[in-house]
């Protein structure tokens, strides 16, 4: 829940409607229905109640229930979910007209798309909930939620157990980590933008960008008020917000208009002036990009340019060596630059990869690379008694070597007898 963790009766009617208020997702009572084709989309909230009112979905009339649904033109399946009212007032929750929306909190896992059947899940706050989707269906089979204890540290992975125990792996593939709803907001085209990050967020797998925006006219049939109630809410807002448009108008073009007024002609004195130097600052533009890839481009060739059999001569060296011979093998060598290298490979075994990497780290001769997020950029994974890696280096230059007169005045250690 956003901003305000009880009912909010005690702040301002003013404050309470700019607050979106989520009610943990294990409150819910939830099903997935099918929707027929011949249905149009106006008829779908009829089928809906139809489905509410029976008592194979739930004890409690219609009227006694706080619900939504969320459907989607591109399937044939609306995903339904309620909870009675009385149970939120029990647990805190009332005067629900006051606020700018009521949502469920697992409902940033609608509209998610996925190219086979998959299971993802969705932490906010104290709730942890597994959204179980087919393939290419935005509109979820099924939903699970299940309580989190932040005190707990084992209680993360206690849910996790109890959610997965509901689901059949055999049929969805599990997404690696857990998405976090971090930030939600309306923004000012109309949509309900939900921010997210991934719990762990070492898997390359999973794209780093998660950001989820679901229209906001489309979620008033999510919103769990009654329907009476949210017609009129939207009649309400619709005119308050062309009254408000009127009144910006109406400012703006008396400030426009004295603005005008007074700056006419100054801004003919400057205006072809200004023209001018904002054509030759724009010329400029493509000519400094090109100056600074050719001056890259001029020192890595100074270097020697890209030096594949060289660099990976000198990952190479720092493998670690048993009596069977080298602990670690490369499979494959990507380089971006000179000094940017992706290896893939196998290793023996997980230390032998770490060691390797401590190696060169220690030797100076290459570190690994971060993202933006300042974490490194490697995977090493086993499985079935094989152990690979995959992991981005920032190879460092090699020291220049000393000339033949400077070496003769060094010191030789003494040859073995």
């Amino acid at each position: 829940m956003e901003d305000n963790p009880d009912n909010g009766s005690s702040l301002p009617i003013g404050e309470l409607r700019e607050i979106t208020l989520l009610i943990p997702g294990e409150h819910f009572f939830c099903e997935c229905i099918s929707c027929p084709e011949s249905v149009e989309e106006k008829e779908v909230e009829d089928l809906v109640l139809g489905v509410l009112e029976k008592d194979e979905f739930s004890p409690y009339p219609v009227d006694q229930l706080a619900w939504g649904f969320y459907n989607s033109p591109e399937t044939n399946h609306i995903f339904l979910f309620a909870t009675p009212f009385s149970k939120l007032r029990n647990l805190g929750w009332q005067n629900l007209e006051l606020f700018r929306r009521v949502f469920p909190s697992f409902i940033s896992l609608f509209g998610a798309n996925f190219e086979k059947p998959t299971t993802r899940l969705l932490l906010h706050e104290e709730t942890l909930s597994a959204g179980c989707f087919e393939k290419e269906c935005p509109v979820p089979k099924a939903i699970f939620s299940f309580p989190v204890n932040p005190e707990d540290e084992e209680a993360l992975g206690i849910a996790r157990g109890k959610l997965l125990s509901l689901v059949d792996l055999e049929h969805y593939d599990l997404e690696t980590d857990i998405l976090v709803l971090e930030e939600f907001f309306r923004t000012k085209d109309g949509y309900f933008k939900f921010e997210h990050k991934w719990l762990v967020g070492k898997d390359p797998k999973l794209e780093l960008e998660q950001n989820v925006l679901l229209g906001a006219d489309k979620l008033w049939n999510v919103d769990l008020r009654p329907p009476v109630f949210k017609e009129s809410e939207q009649r309400r807002r619709r005119f308050s917000r062309l009254r408000w448009q009127a009144m910006m108008s109406w400012g703006f073009g008396m400030a426009a208009v004295l603005v005008l007024l007074a700056g006419v002609s100054y801004l003919k004195v400057l205006s072809s002036g200004k023209a001018a130097d904002a054509q030759r600052m724009y010329a400029e533009v493509p000519k400094v990009r090109e100056d600074q890839k050719l001056l890259e481009k001029l020192r890595q060739n100074k270097l020697g340019g890209i030096d594949v059999f060289g660099a990976l001569g000198r990952l190479g060296s720092h493998r670690g060596f048993g009596q069977d011979g080298p602990e670690l093998w490369f499979s494959q060598a990507h380089f971006e630059s000179r000094n940017e290298v992706k290896l893939e490979g196998q290793g023996k075994n997980v230390e032998a990869i770490n060691t390797f990497i401590e190696n060169l780290e220690k030797n100076k001769v290459a570190n690994i690379r971060k993202n933006r997020s300042g974490e490194e950029i490697r995977e090493i994974e086993s499985d079935g008694g094989k152990t690979t890696f995959e992991i981005e280096f920032d190879l460092m230059e090699e020291p220049a070597k000393q000339s033949a007169s400077e070496e003769s005045t060094l010191p030789r250690e003494a040859e073995p007898g």
